[in-house]
């Protein structure tokens, strides 16, 4: 339940710069400046009304954030409840965790990234990795900007996975004996029964799991927290869950095949633009999506693309 890392701990900063290829000058000129490396690229305007900043890093740290992520995050043995940005993990191994559930119940966090502070990447190089205060610090710095974590670097979805380390295993084994599945994808936590449970059980199961999130400063978005009985439409990731395996919903796989519809209608004239490029493998990944749930359809739908590809 609890994440490992399997190697020897790193104790002072020399050991760390020659783990990461570097010199101990290097490291600590990079520590010193490491907020000038991040840079904005993208910010998007959610439907509640927040915004969501996704940012870069230049190729000075980015590589370091690679080395990390080679020679730690990857290195962690994480536990089955997680499912995000991990190798053979995603949002369809997330949601096959509750189908055919009496109850599911879903939340998820408010600007989760951005949440995330430095003191608690801090607890995670020391508590998982068992790394020195010392070099906890410097790896901290590294991998925060202005104090926090970022969305977009490539380290940041490995330290989200790891943030609530010690306390969501507790709560997940506790969980477990009642007979409550717990997954997180990111920042999606959901909780599903094969019974009915009583509106003091949710209630407990709720403020446990917001509990767990105020441990660590971040606040759950109560916007989007769902209580789903199988009487009624039961979603995970907008997959229906209600019988034993996932499905995309009706509306949805139409939107899919209307896209593809489009891709027929505009190749004639523009199988070579950017634009239709742009079009056409935004069409042929929700399709590969769609048919890792609907075989058949996904099949079909590959084939009528194959027959529009995009010329040179």
């Amino acid at each position: 339940m609890i994440p490992l890392y399997p190697h020897k701990p790193i104790a002072s900063l020399n050991s760390l710069a020659k783990a990461l290829g570097t010199t101990s000058d290097t490291l600590s000129n990079l520590t010193a400046n490491s907020d000038k490396y991040f840079y904005l690229t993208k910010v998007i305007n959610k439907p509640d009304g927040s915004v969501r900043n996704t940012y870069d890093v230049k190729p000075e740290l980015k590589k370091f954030h690679e080395r990390i992520n080679t020679f730690f995050l990857k290195q962690v043995k994480y536990p089955n409840f997680l499912h995000g940005s991990l190798k053979g993990k995603d949002y369809i191994s997330n949601t096959k965790e509750h189908t055919n559930k009496k109850v599911v119940i879903s939340t998820d966090v408010s600007n989760f990234f951005p949440s995330i502070s430095k003191k608690t990447i801090h607890e995670v190089w020391v508590g998982v990795f068992n790394f020195s205060h010392t070099v906890a610090d410097c790896l901290s710095e590294l991998v925060t900007h202005k104090g926090f974590l970022v969305q977009g670097s490539k380290v940041s979805s490995y330290l989200a996975n790891l943030v609530l380390w010690g306390r969501e295993s507790k709560l997940v084994c506790f969980f477990n004996k009642k007979g409550y599945v717990y997954t997180r994808y990111v920042d999606d936590i959901t909780i599903s029964c094969d019974r009915n449970l009583t509106k003091i059980e949710i209630a407990d199961i709720t403020s446990q799991v917001y509990a767990m999130l105020k441990s660590i400063d971040v606040a759950p978005n109560r916007k989007k927290y769902a209580v789903m009985t199988n009487g009624n439409s039961q979603s995970v990731h907008r997959l229906n869950v209600n019988r034993s395996v996932p499905t995309m919903s009706k509306s949805e796989r139409a939107k899919i095949k209307s896209a593809v519809f489009e891709c027929e209608s505009k190749a004639a004239e523009n199988r070579g633009t950017h634009e239709y490029i742009k079009l056409y493998n935004q069409t042929m990944g929700r399709v590969n999506s769609m048919k890792r749930l609907h075989s058949d359809l996904g099949d079909k739908l590959i084939s009528r693309l194959k027959c529009v590809k995009p010329t040179p």
